[in-house]
């Protein structure tokens, strides 16, 4: 089972409030993604009225009383509890209409970095086991681009239902069909959304889905023609790689869609840039293995010393703005955007890897600015080490947790570009 070590920090946050651990994190308890050392990472509601169903309290309160004093609380007391928390709290900003929370963040990185060590590891494993309970329906059998997103669907859907434990209290067979009138005997059906032209708008039937991965492919040959020259089209290892991005374009196309929604495609690239998501993130996936690699040969030739223990890493140092939102926003908040890729019960049955795709194209917005930014690999220099190494643990947890979203997706990461 995923940890999640954001969503137990919800869960003490309500419990200080109401005295009770109910689950009201969506509706009052809000995450924030954006200027985090200004608004704080986290903040609730400071008004008696927004958790009066929550409070058991049935005395009129006047509307200019705030949550804390009416709790008789203050500030300080939030921050002294949160020091037995899964996070801490440093600072408190309070106005009449919220409770502004920042996070310490030395100590919520060391959590996060091993937290997703160890959920990386076990979605990995749970991938590897597999689950025969999700296919695709035995009809989708055409070459289509509509059927080609149904078989990239189910895959997904496949990753999804194996990592989730929402689905392993499921006893339901999954079926991802694009035929809304089909039976699903006793199973649960996820519907998969039509792939129209863009020029139409009617179902693209005249483009079969393996010419349709040929175009997304010679978009990537004359993207890497102009960046490295004419040899890509000849030299043997260049074409295998130019075949891999250009698939992994077209999934990357047909998943960053919600399924059922249909995915409208524009077959003439020159001005639209379909395939440029898919590349940029792979770019930046390389990016990161670069670093990496670049880092442990030189850690063979002798020019750096090897990475200390964990636990020996002075994680104070990563005090970027930039550093902390991968951090927040993409590490601690990997589990969340995994359980909120599913959704299955007696009413709904709903898969979300578009949320994945969303989540990729965020991050990897995120550390291309800080990589312009940001020299990771400096002159090994004594005072210079312990921020390298710091910052070679988060671009280690980084690159990891990219790498999974990608085999969620069912797409191959790339060593370099």
């Amino acid at each position: 089972m995923l940890e999640n070590v954001l969503e137990k920090f919800y869960e003490t946050v309500l419990a200080f409030i109401t005295g009770a651990h109910n689950s009201v994190k969506g509706q009052l308890i809000k995450k924030h993604c954006e200027n985090l050392s200004t608004h704080g990472d986290i903040s609730f509601p400071n008004t008696v009225k927004s958790w009066h169903e929550y409070l058991n309290t049935t005395v009129d309160v006047d509307p200019g009383v705030t949550l804390l004093s009416f709790m008789d609380k203050q500030v300080e007391d939030l921050i002294e509890q949160s020091k037995n928390w899964v996070l801490k709290i440093r600072k408190v900003n309070e106005s009449k209409e919220r409770v502004y929370m920042f996070i310490e963040r030395t100590h919520a990185i060391r959590v996060g970095l091993l937290e997703a060590s160890r959920n990386n590891e076990f979605i990995e494993q749970s991938i590897r086991e597999g689950t025969s309970r999700v296919l695709s329906d035995p009809v989708e059998n055409e070459n289509s681009i509509t059927s080609l997103r149904v078989k990239y669907l189910t895959k997904s859907i496949q990753n999804l239902y194996c990592i989730n434990s929402k689905c392993k209290n499921s006893f339901y067979n999954i079926i991802v069909s694009s035929k809304s009138s089909n039976a699903c005997d006793g199973g649960r059906k996820v519907l998969c959304g039509a792939v129209l032209n863009a020029k139409t708008g009617v179902k693209e039937t005249s483009v079969s889905g393996d010419e349709f991965i040929r175009i997304r492919q010679g978009e990537m040959t004359l993207i890497a023609q102009h960046k490295y020259g004419v040899r890509v089209s000849t030299d043997t290892k260049w074409k295998e790689f130019i075949s891999h991005l250009g698939e992994s374009a077209v999934v990357f196309e047909l998943l960053q869609i919600k399924p059922n929604s249909a995915v409208k495609i524009n077959f003439d690239c020159s001005s639209t840039g379909s395939s440029k998501g898919a590349a940029f993130i792979l770019y930046n996936c390389a990016r990161l293995e670069t670093i990496l690699r670049t880092y442990n040969d030189k850690v063979i030739e002798g020019s750096y010393p090897a990475l200390p223990k964990y636990e020996d890493v002075d994680l104070s140092l990563l005090t970027q703005e930039d550093e902390w939102c991968l951090i927040f926003n993409y590490i601690l908040g990997f589990p969340s955007l995994i359980a909120n890729c599913v959704e299955i019960n007696e009413k709904n049955c709903e898969f979300r890897p578009h949320l994945i795709c969303n989540f990729l194209c965020s991050m990897v917005r995120v550390f291309s600015q800080y990589y312009r930014r940001v020299r990771i690999l400096t002159e090994p220099r004594k005072h210079m080490l312990p921020v390298m190494f710091a910052r070679i643990y988060m671009l280690k947890t980084i690159n990891d947790t990219l790498k999974t979203c990608l085999h969620i997706l069912n797409i191959k990461s790339v060593s370099q570009m």
